[in-house]
């Protein structure tokens, strides 16, 4: 029931902070210590600042509120600099850069690889690991992120 009821929230509110310059990352609804959350990650070309944040809540907070969705608490953030990868453009967004993949199953018995990514297709991710090329059947993947050196 969470992940139909985070699905609402997104069509409800892409369009709207769309039109801000806005764009909708992730929904997240679930409970935590008894409360009822609601993130919203959110993006744009020159990052996220407090700002951003403050005009992404006062644009979809009425939105969400009309709908009589329950919550306890609201955030809206950025999803930071380790941040997941799902969609094909995200992919596209991020080649080149370092990303940290974990798989369901072994494979070649390791489970995590960090690389360069380098390209995606439908059946697989190809990174680079130390200078070779790698490929992940996507099937066995269970998430991608962001893994910059710091």
């Amino acid at each position: 029931m969470a992940k139909s009821i985070a699905r609402r929230i997104e069509y409800l509110i892409s369009d709207i902070l769309q039109e801000k310059g806005i764009e909708l990352l992730e929904v997240e609804y679930k409970k935590e210590h008894g409360d009822q959350m609601l993130r919203i990650y959110i993006d744009r070309d020159e990052g996220v600042d407090l700002n951003t944040c403050t005009i992404a809540t006062r644009a979809v907070q009425d939105i969400i509120d009309q709908d009589n969705i329950d919550y306890d608490h609201l955030e809206v953030s950025s999803p930071g600099i380790d941040r997941l990868l799902k969609r094909d453009k995200d992919f596209i967004k991020h080649q080149g850069e370092r990303i940290r993949i974990k798989t369901l199953k072994p494979l070649d018995g390791q489970k995590t690889f960090v690389g360069i990514l380098l390209d995606t297709s439908n059946d697989v991710l190809k990174i680079e690991i130390d200078g070779n090329s790698r490929s992940i059947p996507r099937n066995i993947i269970s998430q991608i992120r962001l893994h910059p050196e710091i």
